[in-house]
C-alpha cells in the first residue's frame, strides 16, 4: 500500500464545490432580520402560528452558529491523535443542529399549536402581520435563490437537483433545507392567519402551528439522517468514482484501474484507497513514478481527494477480494 500525502503536511481542502461558510453567513444574517420581524408582528397580533415561525427563524440563527464553529473546528490542522483531521466534527456538529431543530423547535410549535387549537384566542390586527410574512418570504425566497445558483456555479454538477442527490456538504444542505422549510413555514403562517382573522376560525392558526411543527420535525429527521451516513463514513458517489478510475487509467504504466474504497473525512475532503493494475514490464521506479502521475492527475480532477493510497494489485486479485467482501 503506497500513501501519497507528504509526511507530516496538513490534509489539504478542497477549494471546489464547497460554498459552506459563505451561505451559512448569508443564511445567519437572513435569519435574524427575519426573526426579529416575525416577533414584532407575533407580538401586535397574538398569532401563535407567525410566533412559532419567530421561533422557527430563531433557531434557524441557532443552527447557523453551530454549523459555523462546526465548520471551524473542521479546519483545524491533522495531528497525532486525530491523524486524518478533524472534518468529520463538522458532521457532528450538523446532527447537533438537526436535534436542536427538532428537540426544540417542532417541539415548542406543537405545544403553542395544540394550546390555540385546543382553546382558541381571536387574534388582533393582522394588516402587519401579512406585511411580515411577505417581507419575511421575499428575504427568504432571494437567501433560497442566491443559494441554489451559487452552488449551480460552484459544484462540479451545474444542477441542483444532481447537487442535492449527491452533495455530502452537510451544512450547505442543512442551510438550504430549512430556508425551503420556512418559506413553506410562512405560507403556512399566512394561511392560518387569514382563516383565524377573515374566517373568524382562530382555531386555524393552532392548525397552522401544528402543520409548522410537523414540517420541522420532517426537515429535522431529514438532515439527522443525512448527517448519520456522514458520521458512519458514506463513500463517494458512483460517478466521482467512475472519474477517478478514469483518470488513473490514463497513466501508461497502468495496466488497469481495478476499483477502489473512499470515505468522506470532512467536507469536501475524500480518503481514497485505490486498486491499480501496473504493467508486467514495470520496474520498481517505473511504479513509483506511475503512483506520482496518478496522484497529481487525480487531485487535479477530483481536488476533495485529500488522501490517496494507491495498492498495486493483480485484477485477479481484485476480484478474489471484491468476491470475499461481498459488494
Amino acid at each position: 500500500m503506497t500513501f501519497i500525502t507528504p509526511e507530516g503536511q496538513a490534509l489539504p481542502h478542497s477549494r471546489r464545490g464547497s460554498p459552506s461558510i459563505s451561505i451559512v453567513l448569508l443564511g445567519l444574517a437572513a435569519d435574524t432580520v427575519i426573526a426579529l420581524l416575525k416577533f414584532a408582528a407575533a407580538r401586535e397580533s397574538g398569532a401563535t402560528a407567525l410566533f412559532t415561525e419567530g421561533v422557527h427563524s430563531l433557531l434557524d440563527v441557532l443552527t447557523e452558529v453551530i454549523l459555523l464553529y462546526g465548520l471551524a473546528s473542521a479546519r483545524r490542522p491533522a495531528d497525532r491523535n486525530f491523524q486524518l483531521g478533524y472534518g468529520r466534527s463538522a458532521f457532528f456538529w450538523n446532527l447537533i443542529a438537526a436535534m436542536l431543530i427538532l428537540a426544540l423547535g417542532a417541539g415548542f410549535a406543537l405545544r403553542e399549536g395544540w394550546h390555540q387549537y385546543a382553546a382558541p384566542q381571536p387574534l388582533g390586527p393582522s394588516t402587519t402581520s401579512f406585511v411580515v410574512l411577505l417581507l419575511s418570504f421575499l428575504i427568504d425566497g432571494s437567501f433560497a435563490f442566491f443559494t441554489c445558483r451559487k452552488i449551480v456555479r460552484t459544484s462540479s454538477e451545474h444542477s441542483l437537483v444532481q447537487y442535492l442527490r449527491r452533495s455530502r456538504d452537510g451544512a450547505t444542505l442543512t442551510v438550504l433545507f430549512t430556508s425551503f422549510a420556512s418559506l413553506a413555514g410562512i405560507l403556512i403562517a399566512a394561511l392560518g392567519t387569514l382563516a383565524s382573522t377573515r374566517l373568524a376560525f382562530p382555531a386555524a392558526d393552532g392548525i397552522a402551528s401544528l402543520a409548522i411543527a410537523l414540517m420541522m420535525a420532517a426537515t429535522a429527521l431529514l438532515l439527522a439522517n443525512e448527517s448519520r451516513s456522514l458520521i458512519i463514513g458514506a463513500s463517494a458517489s458512483p460517478e466521482t468514482e467512475r472519474k477517478i478510475l478514469a483518470l488513473a487509467a490514463t497513466v501508461p504504466e497502468v495496466a488497469a484501474a481495478n476499483g477502489m474504497i473512499t470515505v468522506h473525512i470532512g467536507p469536501g475532503r475524500l480518503v481514497v484507497s485505490i486498486s491499480i493494475a501496473f504493467r508486467a514490464e514495470c520496474r520498481t521506479q517505473d511504479i513509483e513514478r506511475a503512483v506520482v502521475a496518478i496522484e497529481e492527475r487525480i487531485k487535479h480532477g477530483v481536488p476533495q481527494v485529500s488522501l490517496l493510497l494507491v495498492k498495486p494489485q493483480s485484477a485477479q486479485q481484485f476480484q478474489d477480494v471484491q468476491f470475499r467482501r461481498g459488494w
